[in-house]
């Protein structure tokens, strides 16, 4: 009697394992299932930030959402202002000039006074073998220029820019009347100008004087 009681007991006890072991096993089946579906996404419990920040996170984001009241809707758009006309402004481009005086004497080889010779101020640029040969440049050489009297003497006055070298160029004009010579050319070096006549102002620096000798070579026949 006793044996038999012993193996009823032992069929209890190893039942009641295999029914244990076959609900875990069921149930890890389900979990593994589970995994392999759509899993759901991992939600945060706000009330796990208030010892971070202090503050629920609803409560963090309604506490920083800006609002519009009904005042606000209903205020006017602000008025535009059209740009405004300016004063005309009036710009000057200009040059200050100088006057130039350059006086001097024309003389032949042997020293003998030169009658008739045209002398002529010009910017020391230009090419004296190629005078520009147009109505400008003709009236400038004329306003510039002089001919030399009975005593060789000349003065050539004239307004330019405030040039520190320009050239004389002693042209012969009257043929062999007064002899027969080639042209000369002479650069004059000037200073600083200095008060004359004018008023000195900006666009007026003064004028500057210059006194030269030139001695004419003859043409070879």
């Amino acid at each position: 009697m006793k044996i038999r009681y012993l193996k009823f007991k032992n069929w209890l006890i190893v039942t009641a394992m295999s029914i244990l072991g076959l609900t875990a096993c069921r149930h890890s089946k389900e979990m593994a299932a589970g995994d392999k579906g759509t899993k759901e996404p991992h939600r945060i419990d706000e009330n796990v930030l208030v010892p971070m920040y202090g503050v629920p996170l609803r409560e963090y984001a309604d506490s920083n959402a800006v609002t519009q009241s009904p005042a606000d809707s209903q205020q006017p758009a602000p008025t535009v202002v059209p740009p405004q006309p300016r004063e005309p402004q009036v710009t000057v481009y200009g040059v200050p000039t100088v006057d130039f005086c350059v006086k001097g004497r024309v003389t032949d080889p042997n020293g003998k006074p030169v009658k008739g010779m045209q002398v002529i101020l010009i910017d020391s640029r230009i090419d004296p073998d190629n005078l520009p040969d147009n109505e400008y440049w003709k009236s400038e050489m004329r306003r510039m220029s002089d001919t030399t009297d009975e005593k060789g003497n000349f003065e050539v006055n004239g307004s330019d820019r405030p040039w520190e070298t320009m050239r004389v160029l002693v042209r012969d004009i009257d043929g062999s009347k007064n002899g027969s010579f080639q042209n000369q050319l002479v650069d004059v070096q000037f200073g600083d100008p200095e008060s004359g006549d004018k008023p000195v102002s900006q666009w007026n620096l003064g004028i500057k004087n210059a006194e030269v000798a030139i001695k004419m070579k003859r043409k070879k026949k």
